[in-house]
């Protein structure tokens, strides 16, 4: 059973919830205020008033309940955890990846199971295909999905029609990558103006990789699963760096540039919330699935809604993840988000679809994403990935070779996972 990751701050929350009493509006103190039963919820992101406030519809459609929002923009995982150890942590709690089945192995979070059971507002096999092999591996459902983001290729339209390379499509295979890259890449003398890809800037994308190279990265028992996969993912990305020369070194340390949005590279690998920020791109663009390998594959990326162990008012808790879950609530927030539903159903209504004037066109390859992607390397701490990172980027810069990862830095992280447990 993994520990939660505690720090000087996270002792510092602790005792701090615990000397206030759940001051902060947690699961322990829920009250009726009023008439009312108040829940708490906690989430990292703000809402935006100016947009339809999903709380605010529930209230309207359940007025004796009154829903606290307990937002923490910063250091989420690491403050919920400490909420949970004292106690004070919120009635309803939107649950990263790498926490769920800790929690639900602590014992911290319940089994959504008999609720889902009564419930008309979906279905369970409405879901994409991760979400059914993520409850599989636990067992019986701990959390239900809020919305969820995956990675794309992005690629530069422009550039493609320029040198006549015709445009990435869902049989793209790493190869096929490769050699767009080669032809898109333009070089003046020793100083490349235009390259066919930039470098690797999301970790997730390395994650990506190694998953399209056959590796599972994370296994059902939570350990780490990389190997053959890991070694292919780093020859590749290595050949591109440094043989072919059509993708920047990674950047280490400082501001890492957009070189996809400056219009300096062709393509780039990233994840699906980018859509929002290359709305307003002056050139011509659009999106395709990553390039496959041995297989397709991309990571996905989500939070769980949850019921906190200790609440006093789990039906209400439910209720509100209920709404959450219905066309209604799931609706809203694909419009507030721009992300798609995990509700098949509800995604294919395209509530998340906000394209500027350059692109994208390509959504439907949402839909075909979701059928391959999974839940892989976001199941673990993120600093043990991110660290992992690191250590691959190393390989790119010269400061290490690919057997000293495989061998030396990949059980030194599957030893700190097994410390956590």
């Amino acid at each position: 059973m993994k520990k939660p990751y505690i720090t000087l701050m996270s002792v510092f929350i602790l005792i701090v919830s615990i000397v206030l009493g759940g001051c902060s509006g947690s699961g322990t103190t829920a009250k009726k205020e009023d008439g009312k039963v108040t829940i708490s919820f906690s989430m990292w992101d703000t809402l935006d008033e100016s947009k339809a406030n999903f709380i605010t519809a529930f209230e309207k459609k359940y007025p004796n309940i009154k829903v606290k929002l307990v937002n923490i923009p910063e250091d989420y995982s690491q403050k919920i955890n400490s909420m949970i150890i004292g106690g004070t942590a919120p009635d309803v709690i939107l649950a990263w990846e790498a926490d769920i089945q800790r929690f639900a192995k602590s014992g911290a979070i319940d089994p959504l199971d008999k609720y889902i059971k009564k419930t008309k507002a979906f279905k369970m096999d409405d879901f994409i295909p991760a979400v059914s092999r993520l409850n599989k591996e636990n067992g019986k459902i701990y959390g239900l999905p809020w919305c969820y983001a995956t990675e794309f290729l992005y690629y530069n339209k422009d550039m493609f029609d320029a040198a006549g390379v015709e445009y990435p499509n869902e049989s793209w295979t790493w190869k096929d990558f490769e050699e767009a890259a080669k032809k898109l890449t333009i070089r003046q003398g020793d100083k490349t103006v235009q390259w066919g890809a930039d470098a690797i800037s999301f970790p997730g994308i390395w994650y990506s990789m190694i998953g399209a190279a056959g590796d599972d990265i994370v296994d059902k028992n939570g350990n780490l699963d990389l190997s053959k996969g890991l070694r292919k993912a780093l020859e590749f990305q290595n050949k591109l760096t440094n043989v072919d020369k059509v993708s920047p070194q990674p950047s280490v340390g400082g501001e890492v540039v957009d070189l996809f949005a400056a219009g300096k590279a062709a393509m780039t690998r990233n994840g699906s919330w980018y859509i929002s920020s290359y709305r307003n791109n002056k050139f011509r663009w659009d999106i395709a699935p990553l390039p496959k390998e041995e297989r397709s594959y991309a990571s996905l990326h989500t939070g769980f809604f949850t019921i906190n162990s200790n609440s006093k008012h789990k039906e209400e808790a439910w209720k509100f993840i209920e709404f959450m879950m219905s066309d209604e609530g799931q609706s809203m927030i694909s419009k507030m988000y721009n992300n798609p539903s995990a509700r098949e159903s509800v995604a294919a209504k395209g509530d998340y679809k906000v394209a500027g004037e350059n692109g994208p066109t390509n959504w439907d390859v949402f839909d075909k994403t979701a059928q391959f992607a999974d839940f892989g390397y976001v199941l673990v701490n993120p600093s043990i990935t991110n660290d992992l990172v690191s250590d691959f980027n190393a390989v790119l810069l010269g400061k290490k070779d690919i057997e000293e990862v495989i061998k030396t830095d990949v059980p030194k992280a599957q030893k700190q996972i097994e410390k956590d447990k």
